[in-house]
């Protein structure tokens, strides 16, 4: 049975007990077992059960031709001894028809697999006989156990070759949305690289020791060593994904006398699983394993990856992960080879600190040097990097574990990365929510009279803070609700309005339309207020300039024009205009609200900056050039527009307010914009890269994103966009 893509989860790589050759001495046949041509014995543990296949390995043929002449009959005196010291003929006694004459090639087959002869004798006595190929016109025989291949001559006293079934890893079904995804995402790891969230740079070495076959269930330590990563390190971090996009890149280094790249910077998906599992198959280890080549080349990789993070604060860098697979100590034992590779792993270690995990990873039997592996791994951790070292042993569950534990580290890792969990150090003030904006007579209420103006602010100016006339001319000062009726992430929002003083009378009375002022949620802020207030009004204000940009753009768009005799044209989008009334206290002391227009209506959150977007909304819809769309479709463009015309430096997020629909035209009238920026210019809600990672994980392109000529981003509706 052969493992696919699809069953990974259901079907994990089998413990070092299931892939064991002959199972348990209770599952043995009894010695009463006759070898039958066309009766296999059957077996309660002794095979392994998830990965019995027959592959086409060639290893029977390709090396019978050249071997057939060179054939030398030797005595049985060269029997290997178990691992017990026991002799192999006294574990199971054989007939002398089971007698095997050992040749050249099959001895040096034999000790390269880790196959005894004890063991193809078990295999004659024990397992399925069946007719090979014809090579020169003699018959081959083909004896099967467990996972264990013995090719005899046609006498079948005479050994031939033998070979141990490898595992069978299917290469994924690539869908045409996987095409899509993977070309977006080799667009976006070539074109804006800082979106890139992770990238495993590994080094495989490929020295001709990796040729052994004494990983069970593979043909060799190199085929087990693509076979685990393919399978536990790409695949499972895919599943664990779902079927979210996101854009992690992997680079593979192949270490022989020299390092030689295999894959560069190439997008964690389907396609790459499937290249993985190719070069499983046509992966020639050779030469000698020298280490210093390869880690210096890993190194000017995540070098020039950096390059474009020059300006970025190490927050904003992704992760990085360095494997060190290898089977041995290194083969370059130079004067200063040491200092070389060490240095090179604090280097990175030193810039990257815990954005980087060092993994070193030695495979192969008890007793293997992997002294250097450890080094190194102690170097990273010494300079600020993780770091960890496993001995995998010759076990494929060992193999597997290790892979699937550094695949769960990068999704915990690339999780945290596109979370917008910030360090809390301040204290919340103490507030009573109120139930509604409603029922005003009721609510207990704050008044303020004393050197109370308006400021309005524009960046376009210098200096930007100017004062301006109250809304309603004969107003001296306002009210303002002691509990809030709204909160968000960083701001509490109270009714609030414009007073008068009375005509007839003493005292003060509303005068205009009811508003809403923000404060922050913070206590600590209160000692910054003038920031909170800039911070802002110049994303709000940011925000709507560049809704007038897009409302432009969307008018000049001949796709974006309504279809014949329809009327409906498409929602512009506005964002309120924010005002700051100071005042001073009852104690002098000098202070100030933001305030804004209240918004009549269903008040939605249409998408924020860890990368929610609101679905199924039943928003209305209308046709144009471009087909029917919906008109929150609008909303997502807009982000998108945002993101391409600023060159990819900015993204504007965090859409919230109503579709009003009381006009001629249906207008969307939003407040409290998010704007993350690259250079995290707007206040506490700019995130950064990591609000521009979470939206091109989730932004779906709909045909406003193509009627506008944005590129596509993200799960696109539309293949052919």
């Amino acid at each position: 049975m052969a493992i696919s893509p699809s069953a990974h989860q259901k079907r994990p790589l089998p413990s070092e007990s299931s892939l064991s050759l002959f199972g348990d001495e209770a599952s043995r046949p009894t010695k009463s077992a006759k070898l039958q041509a066309t009766k296999k014995v059957s077996f309660k543990h002794g095979e392994p059960k998830v990965h019995l296949f027959d592959p086409d390995n060639g290893h029977g043929i390709s090396y019978a031709s050249r071997i057939e002449d060179n054939c030398i009959v030797i005595d049985d005196d060269d029997d290997e001894s178990d691992s017990d010291g026991n002799h192999p003929q006294q574990q199971v006694p054989l007939t002398e028809e089971l007698t095997v004459l050992s040749t050249v090639h099959g001895r040096q087959r034999r000790e390269l697999r880790d196959i005894t002869k004890h063991d193809l004798r078990t295999v004659m006595k024990y397992g399925t006989k069946s007719k090979g190929n014809f090579v020169n016109g003699d018959q081959r025989w083909k004896f099967e156990f467990g996972n264990t291949v013995y090719i005899t001559d046609n006498t079948c006293k005479k050994e031939i070759t033998c070979y141990k079934k490898a595992i069978d890893i299917q290469p994924a079904q690539i869908t045409e949305q996987m095409w899509s995804n993977h070309h977006k995402a080799v667009r976006i790891l070539k074109n804006d690289p800082q979106l890139c969230t992770t990238h495993s740079v590994i080094i495989i070495d490929q020295s001709g020791s990796m040729n052994k076959c004494d990983v069970n269930g593979f043909r060799s330590r190199s085929d087990a060593a693509f076979g685990t990563l393919a399978l536990d390190y790409i695949a499972e971090q895919l599943y664990q994904q779902g079927d979210e996009f996101f854009v992690d890149a992997v680079t593979i280094i192949e270490m022989n006398c020299t390092g030689s790249l295999f894959v560069h910077k190439e997008p964690m998906d389907w396609i790459l699983f499937n290249k993985v599992l190719h070069r499983q198959r046509t992966a020639k280890p050779r030469s000698h394993g020298n280490y210093v080549n390869s880690i210096e080349y890993a190194e000017n990789v995540i070098n020039d990856d950096l390059q474009c993070f020059s300006n970025f604060d190490l927050d904003d860098i992704g992760a990085y992960m360095l494997v060190l697979l290898s089977d041995g100590s290194p083969s370059d034992q130079k004067p200063g080879d040491q200092m070389r590779r060490r240095d090179a792993v604090c280097r990175l270690s030193q810039r990257l600190k815990s954005k980087l995990t060092v993994y070193g990873m030695g495979i192969g039997a008890m007793g293997s040097d992997f002294e250097q592996l450890k080094y190194l791994v102690d170097a990273a951790t010494e300079h600020g990097a993780e770091g960890q070292f496993n001995h995998a042993g010759l076990s494929p569950a060992e193999l597997s574990t290790t892979f699937h534990t550094m695949a769960t580290t990068m999704t915990t890792t690339r999780t945290e990365l596109l979370s917008n969990k910030t360090k809390r150090t301040k204290t919340e003030k103490r507030y009573t929510m109120r139930k509604s904006y409603n029922d005003v007579d009721l609510v207990p209420l704050r008044r303020e009279t004393k050197n109370v103006s308006r400021w309005r602010y524009d960046n376009r100016t210098q200096p930007p803070w100017k004062k301006v006339e109250f809304l309603n001319s004969d107003a001296r000062g306002f009210e303002v609700a002691q509990d809030p009726f709204g909160k968000g992430a960083e701001r509490l929002a109270y009714m609030f309005y414009e007073i008068k003083k009375k005509q007839i009378g003493s005292g003060y009375e509303k005068v205009g339309k009811s508003m809403v002022a923000k404060n922050s949620i913070y206590n600590e802020d209160e000692r910054s207020k003038e920031k909170f207030h800039t911070d802002f009004c110049r994303s709000q204000q940011k925000a709507w300039e560049l809704a007038l940009q897009f409302n432009r753009a969307v008018a000049k768009a001949p796709l974006l024009k309504p279809a014949k005799d329809e009327v409906s044209l498409p929602p512009p989008i506005e964002f309120l205009q924010c005002n700051v009334y100071d005042y001073e206290d009852h104690w002098g002391a000098k202070c100030g609200l933001l305030v804004e227009k209240f918004l009549h209506g269903r008040f939605t959150k249409f998408s924020s900056n860890n990368g929610y977007v609101l679905k199924d909304d039943g928003s209305a819809t209308i046709v144009l050039e471009v087909g029917e769309v919906k008109l929150t479709d609008f909303l997502q463009a807009f982000s998108h527009w945002v993101y391409v015309s600023s060159s990819n430096k900015m993204l504007v997020c965090d859409l919230q307010g109503i579709l009003d629909s009381e006009g001629i035209r249906p207008t969307f009238r939003l407040t409290d914009p998010a704007i993350c920026s690259k250079e995290r210019r707007y206040g506490k809600t700019d995130i950064g890269l990591q609000g521009i990672r979470n939206w091109c994980r989730t932004h779906r392109c709909s045909p406003i994103c193509r009627a506008l000529s944005l590129p596509p981003m993200g799960n696109c509706k539309e293949a052919k966009h």
